[in-house]
């Protein structure tokens, strides 16, 4: 008998869809897998965070400390308005600022109770009353743990990167990315509010906690879509709307800014 070879009529392991269809799946539902673990480990990590009592959170912070690595400096007149906002803040550890000699416009809190404002920012606050609120903000990560949290899921970010592999590094890295940034301006809001009720409690008004904020604005909000902070102009908005529901003051006179 003869035998002649003839093509299969059908095969099941060959795919009848297209290669890019499949691969697109496959991101896609990498980028679902990424997010939805980021959002569960997460979630798990505030709690763990959260629960965290002020006794131990105080010897937790007597252990990490961050090296900026950068010229700083202290300054009499920041470290008495620090403290008078502290007292209001009611931070179970001691807290410290420093000057980061940089032209960059920034301020943030450290792992340690260290809050770092810039030259750069410094040359750009126009009263007493702007400085208490950005120190009563960063005072705000302090107490609602941000420094704590962001460190969790910095790790959780890291873990689900080597569980993924390098090879779906870029959608593991832009997928987190973006729920890291989310994150970070759903902080940055909470400690907004918190920077006006401390303000508030230590200077009994809120006079000019918004100027630079207004000063700032650079409008194009799409662009905070993926960034750490939210706009300038929405948290201006959201500002106004806390002040106007506790009926905070706005009319004491502002406070010149002293020596730095």
């Amino acid at each position: 008998m003869k035998y002649s070879a003839t093509l299969p009529d059908d095969n099941v392991n060959i795919s009848h869809e297209r290669p890019l269809l499949v691969g697109l799946k496959l991101v896609l539902s990498l980028a679902l897998l990424a997010g939805v673990a980021y959002l569960i480990l997460g979630f798990m990590m505030n709690l763990l965070v959260s629960s965290i009592s002020p006794e131990n959170e105080k010897r937790l912070m007597e252990f990490i400390s961050v090296d900026a690595n950068l010229s700083q400096s202290q300054s009499p007149y920041l470290s008495s308005i620090t403290q008078k906002l502290a007292i209001c803040a009611d931070i179970p550890y001691d807290t410290k600022i420093y000057i980061m000699e940089t032209p960059e416009l920034n301020a943030f809190a450290m792992p340690g109770g260290i809050i770092y404002i810039t030259r750069g920012m410094i040359k750009k606050l126009g009263s007493e009353n702007e400085l208490a609120f950005i120190i009563g903000h960063e005072l705000g990560h302090f107490k609602n743990k941000d420094h704590l949290k962001m460190l969790g899921h910095r790790l959780v970010f890291g873990v689900i990167g080597v569980l993924l592999g390098s090879n779906y590094g870029v959608v593991a890295s832009t997928t987190l990315g973006i729920g890291n940034a989310k994150y970070s301006q759903s902080a940055e809001y909470a400690a907004d509010i918190f920077g006006l009720e401390v303000m508030n409690c230590a200077y009994g008004s809120v006079t000019d906690a918004t100027a630079m904020f207004e000063r700032m604005d650079e409008g194009d909000e799409w662009k905070h879509f993926i960034a750490t902070h939210p706009g300038f102009k929405a948290r201006v908005e959201t500002m106004k709307e806390k002040i106007a529901k506790d009926g905070m003051d706005t009319s004491k006179a502002v406070v010149s800014l002293g020596k730095i």
